[in-house]
């Protein structure tokens, strides 16, 4: 027989219930879900069904005994109890899935074995000698009844199953009861279990109702719940943050995977703890941050992107936390959800866009923009509280020389180290800086009195002038501060920086490696520079600059034999100006370059025009020899005047051949190729004098007048000059005295066998009035044509 037609009518049956109780309506996932659990719920009590299908069976059997009827009985309870322990013995073996629907194949049996179960009651209740034992009567009621009230609570989730139980089992009463003689006895109970089925439909579908309805409920908030897991555990997946929350006490009571590794604690060890009180004991002692977000839990607001700085497992790390009040139906808050990510990458790359904006990159110090800004908020601070302070400006001495002959990376690891002495000297309130190339400053915000500034100045003198250990090699350099205290010296940030580096400039001209405070003096003074830089500029273009001549003398028989080239400016208003005062001004700025050229190009046009014998000698400025292509300028010079190579000498200073010396011998070889006169001016005054003669082979070496003067009356003064003499002798160097200003000193430098001779004693330097004068007075005519040219120039500039 096909089971086809009873599934049709299984499902009839269901559609019918189903639209009784509520059930037609849910989707089809959750009714699957739904009769899964009404199943369950009759497979838990079936053992209590088969407990009371063998008490009745006994109590039936009993009553039976020796009856027709017992063995009908004895066949038909069999007949029940082996159904009932075959169902049980289905319940204790199945483990179906909770997730999954029941098959068709279970409801089937589950209604087939409610029919069974109820027919043969039905069919035991029509076995009993009911008519001739009240004692059957009186059991088969309280059986019927009995049977009835524990089906009810087995099958009241399923109302089909109890449909298909109590049915068959009230129509084989009734028909019982049909069967015997009308009494009131017999009708009564009749009409009372017909009732209390009644009574049960209703109660089951009602019952059936609610456990629908809340099952259903169930269900739903199951399946979100399962969708919000899976969507978190997603985010979790594709994102680097974590969930977190707290209950209404505050106890922490949902964490995701990344929040445990984030804080590096087990989640037994959380679950339960106090979330607030963590948070404070991982982050620093009043924290605003976390004050926030107390804040935020304490009124039930919602927090977003706090960015707080915490100990997590033994590092310090940044984390980014958004929480918001979670509440019930009736608007009570029952704690917090939030979700949280570590952003300590995002903070490092922060950190150093912003370490790299504000400070130098090679020392760590503070740049010059930040240190601007620092200053600017130190002034404010003067302003509003009255609050006083002091710059001090660092420029290092001897550090170019480093630079130059070492190299650029050994000049940096120079930089780093003293930047890591100023900040050993220093305090932690006060700010240091580099403001570019060995320029530093420092800010002293506390205790910036003159006393204690000075000690400090003192303690940066003493500790950067000790030598440093550089690529296994010691260098040592030093480093002159200028001071300015504010508000004495500038309220304004521009006037206090500008006064600490006029004081610098001072310290450097005082000689070095020492500090200057600011002084009122020192401004006028730059604003005297400022203005001799001005006029100077015009001066090259006004032919206010003139060149005067000191002879040379032979040290033999005191013949001139050639002359010094000497600037001078002639100021319409000062007067004749000396080089000692506006030389440095041009240094300063390019304007020596202008003035180094236009000096060579003009003593090449005098001395063409003297007797051929005689040479010019032109002094050069280190900076001038620099800053300019020095070759090209004489070669010009020597090409426009038509001068002989061989009668211009070129004088340099030793302290030129400090900085970058291989730089300086390449260029003084290629002025030497074109046959021009290298001389060392002022031998002697430096400590590697020695050594250059011996990197350069010069041609001249001029005594330094220091010497010269201490030779009257300075024993030792006169064994150098005489070793000096003899060192010239064996080089086969011209030896050239300067300062000559006494007989005996040119008697004496005469005698130890120096060349030439120069100084106020033969002769001043001339203008250019004065000098063809002394050319006819004391340069022997070479040919009467010259002498009649000196004559003609004389009487022409007389005129």
């Amino acid at each position: 027989m096909s089971v086809a037609p009873l599934n049709g009518l299984i499902a009839l049956v269901n559609g019918f219930v189903d639209s009784a109780i509520g059930a037609d309506g849910l989707p089809e996932h959750v009714r699957a879900k739904l009769l899964n659990q009404q199943l369950r719920s009759i497979s838990r009590l079936a053992p209590a069904i088969l407990a009371t299908s063998v008490l009745v069976t006994v109590v039936y059997l009993v009553l039976t005994w020796q009856t027709a009827s017992f063995w009908p009985v004895v066949a038909a309870t069999g007949a029940i109890n082996l159904v009932c322990l075959h169902n049980t013995c289905l319940v204790i073996k199945s483990k179906r899935r909770r997730d999954q629907g029941p098959s068709p194949s279970p409801v089937l049996r589950v209604l087939v074995s409610a029919v069974l179960l109820g027919s043969l009651w039905g069919l035991v209740l029509n076995l009993m000698p009911l008519g001739s034992s009240a004692a059957a009567r009186s059991a088969a009621t309280i059986g019927v009844g009995g049977m009835l009230c524990v089906s009810m609570m087995a099958l009241v989730n399923y109302p089909q199953a109890l449909a298909a139980f109590a049915i068959p089992l009230i129509v084989g009463a009734l028909t019982a009861v049909l069967g015997l003689q009308t009494s009131p006895d017999i009708w009564a109970p009749a009409f009372l279990t017909t009732g209390i089925v009644c009574a049960m439909i209703v109660m089951t579908l009602k019952h059936a109702a609610a456990f629908v309805a809340h099952r259903a409920s169930e269900t739903s908030l199951k399946d979100k719940r399962e969708i919000i897991g899976l969507l978190l555990r997603e985010f979790e997946q594709s994102t680097s943050d974590w969930i977190w929350g707290f209950d209404g006490d505050g106890g922490i009571n949902r964490l995701s995977g990344g929040f445990t590794a984030a804080t590096g604690v087990s989640e037994d060890a959380l679950i339960g703890a106090d979330f607030l009180h963590f948070m404070r004991y991982i982050t620093p002692p009043d924290d605003p941050i976390m004050a926030r977000m107390e804040t935020a839990v304490a009124n039930q607001e919602t927090f977003q992107d706090l960015e707080l700085r915490v100990m997590a497992d033994g590092k310090e790390r940044w984390w980014n936390l958004t929480g918001k009040p979670a509440f019930d139906e009736t608007g009570k808050s029952f704690g917090y959800i939030g979700t949280g990510s570590d952003v300590t990458d995002r903070k490092i790359a922060e950190r150093r866009i912003t370490t790299l904006a504000h400070h130098d990159p090679m020392t760590g110090l503070l740049n010059r923009t930040r240190f601007t800004e620092q200053l600017n908020s130190c002034v404010a601070k003067l302003e509003r509280y009255g609050t006083p302070f002091s710059v001090l400006y660092l420029d290092l001495d001897q550090f170019k020389l480093v630079n130059d002959s070492r190299g650029h990376l050994a000049g940096d690891k120079l930089l780093v180290q003293v930047a890591k002495r100023v900040q050993d000297v220093v305090r932690e309130t006060d700010w240091v800086a580099r403001l570019g190339g060995d320029e530093f400053a420092i800010i002293v915000s506390t205790n910036s009195n003159a006393e204690a500034v000075a000690q400090l100045s003192l303690r940066l003198i003493e500790n950067i002038g000790r030598p440093y250990i550089i690529d296994g090699d010691q260098v040592s350099i030093g480093v002159s501060i200028g001071i300015a205290m504010a508000p004495a010296n500038g309220t304004r940030p521009d006037q206090i920086l500008r006064n600490a580096d006029l004081a610098l400039y001072r310290a450097k001209a005082d000689g070095r490696s020492v500090y200057r405070f600011f002084e009122s003096q020192m401004d006028s003074e730059a604003r005297e520079r400022r203005l001799l830089e001005v006029e100077l500029r015009d001066a090259l273009s006004k032919d206010e600059l003139v060149l005067y001549y000191q002879p040379l003398v032979s040290a033999v028989d005191e013949h001139t034999v050639g002359f010094e080239a000497l600037i001078r400016w002639n100021h319409p208003m000062r007067g004749l100006v000396p080089p000692a005062e506006f030389i440095p001004v041009a240094e300063q700025s390019n304007l020596i370059v202008d003035i180094g050229d236009w000096t060579i190009e003009q003593a090449c046009l005098a001395a063409a025009s003297w007797p051929e014998r005689m040479t010019v000698a032109v002094n050069l400025s280190a900076k001038h020899f620099r800053r300019s292509d020095i070759a090209v300028v004489v070669t010009k010079a020597l090409s426009i005047s038509g001068l002989a190579p061989e009668r211009l000498e070129i004088e340099i200073t030793e302290g030129l051949l400090l900085e970058n010396p291989d730089e300086v011998v390449e260029k003084l070889t290629e002025i030497r190729r074109l046959g021009v006169t290298i001389a060392m001016d002022d031998f002697g005054t430096g400590y590697s004098s020695l050594s250059y003669l011996l990197k350069f082979p010069f041609d001249k070496i001029k005594i330094d007048r220091s010497f010269v003067d201490a030779s009257s009356d300075d024993e030792v003064a006169r064994d150098i000059l005489k070793t000096i003499a003899s060192l010239g002798k064996t080089l086969k160097l011209t030896i050239t005295a300067e300062g000559v200003e006494t007989r005996e000193q040119a008697d004496f430098l005469a005698g130890i066998a120096c060349h030439q001779l120069q100084g106020f004693y033969f002769s001043r330097p001339l203008n250019s009035i004065d000098l063809p004068h002394y050319m006819l007075t004391h340069v022997l005519p070479q040919s009467k044509k010259f002498k009649d040219e000196a004559v003609a120039k004389l009487t022409a500039i007389r005129a």
